[in-house]
């Protein structure tokens, strides 16, 4: 193994710590949060302020919105490309940080008014461009480096770290536009990602390796080992993987989280303002409480709750309370007007959303290969993201045509083939192929 001097566990080596790992989850998780709390929340809001109408702000937020649907481009780019004297995934991580920064930067330096609608979503499209790279490079970067027993707690540290980075980008971008005009208010939002990108400079993947590309140091025979340095062996060994019988298996549990989800979000504005008789500022106010609570929860239990339970117990549990909730909804439609009632359900609901999303990372992390670990699970959360439109396209054929009941119905039995998926199928424990913490491990197959 590569060696250089004053390497140890205080040269800010990944495989060497395990609190500097999920550290380094919490924080680029947190940064990610930023370009949509801004370009989705507090920017939308200042342009409405400022007299935009809603086409304008929805040009921004689709500017902003497609690099995500893009995202599935990402991870064959990343297992495809890297400089590996840093790092497989390091050097990615750095410049779509880098690149976010610039674009903060740039935004206040050129400080544009809300009816620039061009420079805006230029903005939008870059920033979130960039951190869909980060987002990728960091979750495959995580499947390098984490022993199973850590995925349950970093899976915890990445959904409330996020959700929390969303809140904090969206009330300091409100209240620094509002304040201090739309210049300092980029300014202040990019000092964060900048402090975040200064510490993924000084730490390091393995032993040896530079930190950054004129420093001194050299490739991990391990990283070397897990590269694949040509396309068709990557898409080989990435499509094998993918319809592998246990990758095959994991499709009704990615579906079986979003299905229910797309539903929900279709129907539940319907529910409350028009069955509970809500004003629409009480329902945003209440699930934007409940979301920002359930990332606290995420970050703080969550992930420690789900690495106790299992993560297969966990996904069990959730999707069988899941189960019931569903179907006493569904068969309590008269209880629906009352405020707590329904307001319960979603409370407990998403309780059981978060849960079941947070065991569901470290699960689809183990069947990934690292040698192409970006394409995988980029690939398994674009399936999983597939039941959204398939929920909403549910909820328009049952409670768009009068029959909400049935939407519960369907996402109850939607739920009970992931139960059943999990207690007949015994995934794997370990990823077969993977590095371990120490920097070496068994060396992906090429062709």
């Amino acid at each position: 193994m590569a060696t250089t001097a004053g390497a140890g566990p205080s040269a800010l080596i990944l495989t060497q710590s395990k609190w500097l790992r999920l550290l380094t989850v919490l924080l680029f998780y947190f940064t990610q949060g930023f370009p949509i709390g801004l370009f989705f929340y507090a920017i939308p809001a200042w342009m409405a302020a400022n007299g935009a109408g809603a086409s304008d702000i929805a040009w921004v937020v689709g500017a902003g919105g497609l690099p995500w649907s893009l995202k599935l481009i990402n991870g064959f780019l990343i297992d495809r490309y890297t400089f590996l004297p840093m790092g497989r995934r390091r050097s990615w991580i750095i410049g779509a940080q880098t690149i976010l920064v610039g674009v903060f930067v740039a935004g206040a330096i050129m400080s544009p008014a809300a009816s620039d609608l061009t420079l805006l979503a230029g903005f939008a499209f870059v920033a979130n461009f960039a951190v869909t790279f980060q987002d990728v490079g960091i979750d495959s970067l995580m499947i390098d480096m984490m022993p199973e027993e850590e995925r349950a707690r970093a899976s915890g540290f990445m959904f409330g770290a996020q959700v929390i980075g969303i809140s904090a980008a969206t009330a300091l971008g409100g209240a620094m536009f509002q304040n201090f005009g739309f210049g300092a208010g980029l300014v202040a939002a990019a000092a964060v990602p900048a402090f975040v990108l200064l510490y993924g400079i000084l730490i390091r993947e393995r032993e040896g390796e530079r930190r950054l590309p004129w420093s001194a140091g050299k490739a991990h025979p391990n990283s070397q080992l897990n590269q694949i340095e040509a396309w068709w062996p990557l898409l080989k060994r990435a499509f094998r993987a993918l319809f592998s019988p246990y990758s095959l298996l994991l499709i009704p549990i990615l579906l079986g989280r979003s299905i229910p989800y797309g539903s929900l979000d279709t129907f539940n504005p319907v529910l409350f303002t028009q069955t509970v008789g809500w004003e629409l500022d009480e329902w945003t106010s209440f699930y934007a409480t409940l979301t920002f609570v359930g990332g606290i929860f995420a970050l703080l239990l969550g992930g420690w709750i789900v690495e106790k339970l299992g993560v297969e117990r966990a996904i069990l549990g959730a999707s069988i309370f899941g189960v019931a909730l569903m179907l006493v909804m569904g068969s309590t439609q008269s209880m629906w007007g009352n405020g707590w009632y329904s307001a319960g359900f979603v409370v407990l609901n998403d309780a059981a959303f978060l849960f079941y999303s947070i065991a569901m990372i470290p699960l689809c992390m183990r069947l990934c290969s690292p040698a192409v670990a970006a394409t995988q699970f980029t690939i398994f959360m674009a399936i999983g993201n597939f039941g959204r439109p398939i929920g909403a396209t549910i909820a328009s054929f049952t409670a768009g045509e009068g029959n909400p009941h049935w939407m519960y119905w369907i996402a109850g039995m939607t739920w009970c083939v992931v139960a059943l998926t999990v207690i007949f199928v015994r995934f794997p424990k370990a990823n077969v192929a993977k590095s371990t913490p120490d920097g070496e491990g068994i060396a992906a197959r090429v062709n």
